[in-house]
């Protein structure tokens, strides 16, 4: 039915080198951008594809303002897109994706069967219900750090990304709502043991989709990987 995913937190913490991708939407300014989108820094030139996850950290563009558009969850589309070629949805899709058995599925594509270890907190689960699709970069953190300037279509594309692993994942409930749009600098996961594989998919969701960080999340994040 499908080709899974190999996600990086399921690997373990050993590939903490990671790929800065660079897609196809300019880097920029957007000329039509809002008035008021934040100031940053200029980004250093792209590591190569093999550069570990800290000079990849340090390519990414530091914002100096907090100055963005008001936050619209609705401009990164209302629901998980559905996908006519297999009748799933994205969240339905992860799931299956992320299951460490082979995972079973109704006739309309919801999740009967499978097993799944949460990344944050390190708890398993045969309960889908338990689980929620955490966007490892919050909606509203890649909204101020330069979605507000994207068009609705490329924000439902990020929002609904599968084409890494490290995008979204299956999380349980409780550690969802802890994190919120939380930055790595308010919130880690409370598994101290997933935190270089967090901050490695953190650093390269933001480099793939050109988003700026802060300096105290730019920070924490080279604390973290400085002990990975």
């Amino acid at each position: 039915m499908r080709t899974r995913r190999v996600s990086r937190w399921a690997v373990g913490l050993v590939a903490l080198g990671v790929v800065a991708v660079l897609i196809a939407w300019p880097s920029d300014p957007d000329p039509s951008a809002p008035a008021g989108t934040p100031t940053v820094t200029a980004a250093a030139p792209v590591p190569p594809p093999d550069a570990p996850s800290a000079s990849v950290l340090g390519s990414l563009r530091v914002r100096t303002a907090d100055a963005f558009a008001p936050y619209r969850r609705d401009a990164f589309g209302e629901d998980w897109d559905y996908d006519p070629s297999t009748g799933c949805n994205t969240r339905e899709l992860v799931l299956i994706d992320e299951s460490l058995v082979e995972p079973q599925v109704d006739d309309r594509c919801r999740t009967t069967v499978g097993r799944w270890r949460s990344i944050y907190d390190g708890i398993t689960t045969d309960d889908p219900a338990e689980l929620q699709i955490d966007h490892v970069i919050p909606l509203a953190d890649a909204w101020r750090s330069g979605a507000d300037a994207w068009t609705d279509a490329h924000r439902r594309a990020f929002a609904n990304d599968r084409s890494s692993p490290d995008t979204l994942a299956a999380v349980t409930s409780s550690t969802n709502q802890s994190k919120g749009d939380s930055t790595p600098d308010e919130w880690l996961p409370p598994d101290e043991a997933s935190w270089c594989a967090y901050a490695a998919s953190w650093v390269k969701v933001k480099a793939t989709w050109d988003l700026s960080v802060t300096e105290s999340e730019r920070d924490r994040l080279a604390e973290v990987l400085a002990r990975c």
